[in-house]
């Protein structure tokens, strides 16, 4: 009998892209809230000339498959390290930078020689699912006292599923996962007070399909960030749509070394401002473009 259970997933950072990085579950696995699978077959219609209404059987073109995946926002414990989901971030086109003893950052990256594949081994229910050349897109969220989580999808040509157990023996980092709570710091030039949060990197993911090569691409990136503070009686948020004022913005979550995790855009502009209300509070919901200061430094992920 099938159970949601018997479910794991590794994802290893590949050295040539797309060639299998083969994660193992000593080293590579990743804890995971939930993960669904969907195979993207393109149908070919055969419409025919022919005396009886109806088509001729279809066949079967390009073949790809993705993952959706859900993981809970955490360091290694140990600053400087990498923490376990490494391979989905790099694997977002995300640049990673590391300082013995102190950070893993991860930031938008354009050259071609940072550009990241990783492989993903989704063990569901007896079949082993192998996602080789993994390339996809995150985002980020969390509202107050709940956990800062993030999603991604990740897309890759497809590979016929084998029948396997789930090897035993799989090893996580330890660390707990962070909390959005009242001790959480947001700031945008002073302390603002945020009741929700949201990062979605925005990579626009793309299919080069050719002869002799199926694999995926993060052509561009549109990133955007949301969150809702509470209102204060000026129109300054509005006058700051209207006149494309520019804010720095920085969000930390956690307080132990090790597991602390900073978000950083340095040019987020107002695309939109909506009003709300909790707890008899009125509120203001902003949507913001982050946009590059210097190159490729949209936003900054680091975990300290």
């Amino acid at each position: 009998m099938a159970t949601i259970y018997n479910r794991l997933l590794l994802a290893k950072t590949e050295i040539t892209k797309g060639t299998d990085a083969v994660p193992v579950v000593g080293t590579d696995a990743v804890r995971v809230k939930s993960f669904k699978i969907k195979k993207n077959t393109t149908i070919l219609e055969r419409k025919v000339q022919k005396q009886t209404m109806g088509s001729l059987p279809h066949q079967i073109g390009k073949e790809t498959v993705s993952i959706e995946i859900q993981f809970e926002m955490r360091g290694q414990g140990a600053a400087g390290t990498a923490p376990e989901a490494s391979p989905l971030y790099q694997a977002s086109r995300l640049a990673e930078t590391i300082v013995a003893s102190t950070s893993v950052s991860y930031k938008p990256s354009t050259a071609v020689a940072s550009e990241k594949s990783c492989t993903i081994y989704a063990y569901d229910d007896g079949l082993l699912w192998k996602f080789v050349g993994a390339v996809g897109t995150l985002k980020i969220d969390s509202s107050i006292d709940g956990v800062v989580s993030a999603s991604g999808t990740f897309q890759s040509a497809y590979a016929v599923p084998t029948p396997v157990s789930d090897p035993a023996g799989a090893v996580y980092d330890s660390t707990q996962p962070l909390v959005m709570t009242s001790a959480s710091v947001f700031n945008d030039g002073a302390v603002i007070k945020v009741g929700k949060f949201g990062l979605d990197i925005g990579n626009d993911v793309q299919n080069h399909y050719v002869t002799g090569e199926n694999s995926f691409v993060v052509k561009d990136r549109n990133p955007t960030m949301t969150f809702s503070k509470d209102s204060v009686n000026t129109v300054a948020e509005w006058t700051a749509l209207t006149a494309g004022t520019d804010m720095s913005f920085s969000a930390t979550f956690g307080a132990t070394p090790g597991n602390i995790l900073t978000i950083t855009a340095p040019s987020a502009r107002r695309k939109d401002v909506v009003l709300g209300e909790r707890a008899e509070r009125i509120l203001k919901d902003l949507t913001l473009g982050l946009y590059e200061s210097t190159s490729d430094d949209q936003f900054t992920i680091a975990f300290t």
